[in-house]
C-alpha cells in the first residue's frame, strides 16, 4: 500500500513540474530550463546526501555507477520531455511518456520477477489507462508525440537503474541528479546560455522542486516495492497531467481519455488491494 501511495505522489510531482517546465522551455528552451531544474534539484538534495549518507563506501561503487548511468539517461529523458512539450500539448506528451511504465512492467517480468494473476490484471489495466490517455482531443496532431516516446524509452531505463542499484535512495538521487547537471551545464553554456526572464523564474525552480520530489518519491517507491508496482504507480503522471491541463489550461480530453483515466485508477486501486 505505501509502495502504490509514494508512487502516485511521485506521478502527481512530475505532472505538476511538467506543467511549469511546458510554460518556462515555451519561453526560453529545453537546455535552459533543464539546466534550471536540475540546479534546483542537486542544490537541495546533494548537501542532504553528503551529510547523512556521505561518499559511497568500497562496496557500493556497483550502485553509485547505476546511479551516474541513470542521471545520464536522465539528461536524455527529460531534454526529449521538454522539448516535446514545447511543440506539444500537456496532456498528449505527457501520457505518452508515462508509458515507460509498461516498458518498464515488460523488462522486469522478461527478467523472472513473479507477477500473480491479480497483480497481472492490474499492470494490464494500468498499461491501456495510458495508451488510452495519449490520444489528446484538444490537440488538431501529435506534435511531440515521437519525442515523448523516446523520453519515454530513456526513463525506463532510468527507472531500471534505480531500481536495480544496491545503494540507498538519497544517494542514488544525489548521484543521478549530479551527474544530468555535470552533462547539461556545459552543453547549454555553449549553445546559448542558462538565462530565465525575470517572470518566469518562479515557475522554472517551483518546476525544479517539484521535479526533486518526483524522484526522491520515485526512489523511495522502488527502493521499499517490488518494481513492477513501482514501475506503474510511478509513471501515471499522464493521468494527472491529462486532470491538470483540463482543470488548469482549458484542455478538454475526449471521452477515450476518461475511459483511460478510470483504467488506470481502477488498476491503481487493485495494486493497492493485493500489495
Amino acid at each position: 500500500m505505501l509502495t502504490v501511495l509514494t508512487g502516485l505522489l511521485a506521478s502527481l510531482s512530475y505532472a505538476s513540474s511538467d506543467m511549469f517546465s511546458q510554460r518556462v522551455t515555451r519561453e526560453t528552451r529545453p537546455l535552459t530550463q533543464m539546466v534550471w531544474v536540475l540546479v534546483t534539484g542537486v542544490v537541495i538534495v546533494l548537501p542532504v546526501a553528503l551529510l547523512v549518507r556521505g561518499l559511497p563506501h568500497a562496496g557500493e561503487w556497483q550502485g553509485a555507477g547505476l546511479a551516474a548511468l541513470a542521471g545520464a539517461l536522465y539528461f536524455g529523458a527529460l531534454f526529449c520531455l521538454l522539448h516535446g512539450l514545447q511543440i506539444g500539448d500537456l496532456g498528449l506528451i505527457s501520457a505518452l511518456t508515462s508509458l515507460q511504465g509498461a516498458y518498464v512492467a515488460v523488462t522486469v517480468i522478461a527478467l523472472g520477477v513473479p507477477v500473480t494473476p491479480a497483480i497481472a490484471i492490474a499492470l494490464v489495466l494500468c498499461a491501456v489507462g495510458a495508451l488510452l490517455t495519449s490520444f489528446e482531443g484538444r490537440a488538431k496532431s501529435t506534435n511531440g508525440a515521437l519525442w515523448a516516446v523516446i523520453a519515454g524509452v530513456l526513463f525506463a531505463g532510468v527507472m531500471l537503474c534505480y531500481a536495480y542499484g544496491d545503494i540507498d535512495w538519497l544517494s542514488q538521487a544525489a548521484i543521478s541528479r549530479t551527474v544530468s547537471l555535470l552533462i547539461v551545464l556545459p552543453v547549454a553554456l555553449l549553445t546559448g546560455g542558462i538565462a530565465v526572464p525575470k517572470a518566469m523564474r518562479v515557475r522554472a525552480i517551483g518546476a525544479g522542486v517539484l521535479e526533486l520530489g518526483g524522484v526522491l518519491l520515485l526512489t523511495i517507491a522502488f527502493a521499499i516495492g517490488p518494481p513492477t508496482v513501482a514501475g506503474v504507480t510511478t509513471t501515471q503522471f499522464g493521468t494527472f497531467a491529462v486532470i491538470l491541463g483540463f482543470v488548469l489550461l482549458h484542455e478538454r480530453p475526449k471521452p477515450n481519455q476518461w475511459v483511460g483515466i478510470v483504467c488506470t485508477l481502477a488498476g491503481v486501486s487493485l495494486l493497492a488491494a493485493v500489495v
